[in-house]
């Protein structure tokens, strides 16, 4: 879990604008634990949506940017390990990802 909240805050903050916040939630109930982690900048484009959780995959946006392309693949790995889902939703606002998991 520390690995997947740690992939997304990583990628919100190299993908995130600078000088917008970082917010991060997190709910637990008796049935299910929810954390998301939402950054302000760039609508992820439509067509990245799709190899976005793929490994190596990069956004093109930053190309300076250093890594392979591994964090978030990695955290939906865990998030399905955990019979879990990681889902993303962007527009020109924010970016939010969203992983939910049941409580057993």
């Amino acid at each position: 879990m520390a690995q997947l909240f740690s992939n997304l805050l990583a990628n919100a903050i190299t993908h995130g604008e600078q000088g917008l916040p970082i917010k991060v939630k997190a709910r637990a109930t008796k049935d299910s634990f929810k954390l998301s982690v939402a950054n302000g900048g760039a609508k992820i484009t439509d067509d990245k949506m799709p190899t976005l959780f793929m490994p190596f995959e990069r956004r093109d946006d930053r190309p300076s940017r250093e890594g392979l392309g591994l964090g978030l693949f990695i955290a939906s790995e865990i998030a399905k390990g955990h019979d879990g889902t990681l889902k993303v939703q962007s527009d020109h606002v924010e970016t939010v990802f969203t992983f939910k998991m049941p409580n057993t």
